[in-house]
């Protein structure tokens, strides 16, 4: 039985994808938490809380100024030709342009302990801005990578980027060390993103072009579409713990955040296994001009494996989460609670980011609209209402709330679809 699931692995793309990504978050997960805890013995709890606002406000800025180009990217340039180098070159430019707009205006806009320690000069205004757009264009590197199927390229640019900053984080620099952190947090990151683009061809990729695609308004369209859907499914993400950041004393903050870092890396497991899910799905569709629905099996895979996972994850944060306070010290004891209960978010979440990559591949919009504008509406309007007067509890109950109520969308939103696929038609 084992050796057939192997072989079974072994001829699955979407398995072996996963497989690999896994142990890139795995690398990133462990590496990042050691950063922290050097970080905490560096800088007091409330210098942590305003250099993990800073990187909190980072991907902020990636996530509201994405433009939608990496589905977009999955779903139209999975192939090594002119056409999909060129898609990519045109994302390249529109998300290094769209994330130094959003980081001006978020810094032009928002005004807290951790944005005044970059907005106070053009140079940190400008690396701030510089991260946003370098952090967004190995997003979109990740995308090409994902259609090679270059995983070991994949792992190892994640597994260098997160090492190399970790014998700088005692460095004396003679800089605020909440600064300090937030540099040495960001730049191997932004390197890495940056300098894969003069590797792709090598890394067997394709390549860079700017010369004009002849589906660019196709692309444009499905990429405005699915931007909107983006901003409400990951809202949640992005915004809330921003939010909490702002509500919130930066020494309970630091906190939050670093149990919100654990469950971010737990969310990414099912949302990495459906872009590869799309991915697979949407070079399925280039190649043979079909409808573009992923095979019954390949969905079965996403979602056993997806919610498997997710919920490991769960039972795990039961002990970790109490292990990583005692590792941090007392100051830190609310991650024995904050941990486990924003973790359990992930098993509807698993559930739910399947199912809209289908919807993605099929190019459902009424089911695209409906699950992200679920899950965006039912757990921000909750915390922007609840968390000044409740706090990281606050927060946590709505986003727990929040994915559940996605998840059950999102079935009734593919049982729909599979009635209308089975309903025979009614013309001669």
């Amino acid at each position: 039985m084992i050796r057939n699931l192997l072989e079974r692995a072994r001829s699955s793309g979407l398995l072996q994808g996963s497989a690999w990504i896994l142990v890139g978050l795995g690398i990133q997960a462990l590496l990042g938490f050691v950063f922290w805890l050097l970080g905490a013995r560096v800088a007091t709890i409330s210098e942590l809380g305003e250099a993990t606002a800073l990187f909190t406000a980072i991907q902020f800025v990636n996530y509201a100024s994405g433009l939608g180009l990496t589905i977009a990217l999955a779903r139209h340039a999975t192939l090594q030709n002119r056409e999909s180098d060129a898609l990519f070159g045109w994302a390249v430019v529109a998300t290094a342009v769209s994330s130094v707009f959003f980081g001006s205006v978020y810094l032009a806009v928002v005004d807290t302990s951790a944005t005044r320690l970059v907005n106070g000069s053009v140079g940190s205004w400008a690396l701030f801005c510089g991260f946003t757009a370098a952090t967004s264009i190995a997003l979109l590197v990740d995308v090409r990578l994902m259609a090679a199927r270059r995983w070991g390229w994949l792992v190892g640019r994640v597994a260098f980027a997160v090492l190399v900053r970790l014998p700088f984080v005692g460095l004396d620099v003679g800089m605020d060390p909440a600064m300090w952190l937030y540099i040495l947090m960001l730049t191997p990151l932004s390197l890495v993103g940056i300098g894969s683009l003069l590797f792709l061809g090598r890394m067997g990729c394709g390549g860079i072009s700017l010369n004009r695609p002849r589906a660019l308004g196709p692309f444009a369209r499905y990429s405005g579409v699915n931007w909107v859907a983006t901003l409400a499914s990951q809202a949640p993400q992005f915004v809330l713990p921003l939010y909490v950041a702002q509500e919130v004393p930066p020494s309970v903050n630091a906190s939050f955040f670093l149990a919100w870092t654990v469950t971010s890396l737990v969310f990414l497991l099912p949302a990495a296994i459906s872009q590869v899910l799309l991915v697979e799905g949407g070079k399925d569709a280039q190649l043979t001009e079909a409808s573009g629905v992923p095979g019954s099996e390949r969905e079965r895979e996403a979602l056993v494996f997806s919610v498997g996972l997710a919920v490991l994850a769960w039972l795990g944060s039961l002990v970790v989460g109490p292990a990583i306070a005692a590792v941090f010290g007392p100051d830190y004891d609310q991650l024995a609670r904050l941990l486990p209960a924003l973790t359990l978010a992930g098993i509807p979440w698993a559930l739910a980011s399947v199912r809209l990559s289908e919807a993605r591949i099929r190019k459902d919009q009424a089911a695209t609209v409906a699950i992200t504008g679920t899950l965006g509406v039912t757990i921000l309007v909750p915390t922007i209402l609840f968390v000044p007067s409740g706090g990281t509890a606050a927060a946590t109950t709505a986003f727990v709330a929040g994915n559940f109520a996605g998840a059950v969308v999102a079935t009734l939103m593919h049982e729909r679809w599979k009635r209308s696929s089975r309903t025979p038609s009614l013309v001669a």
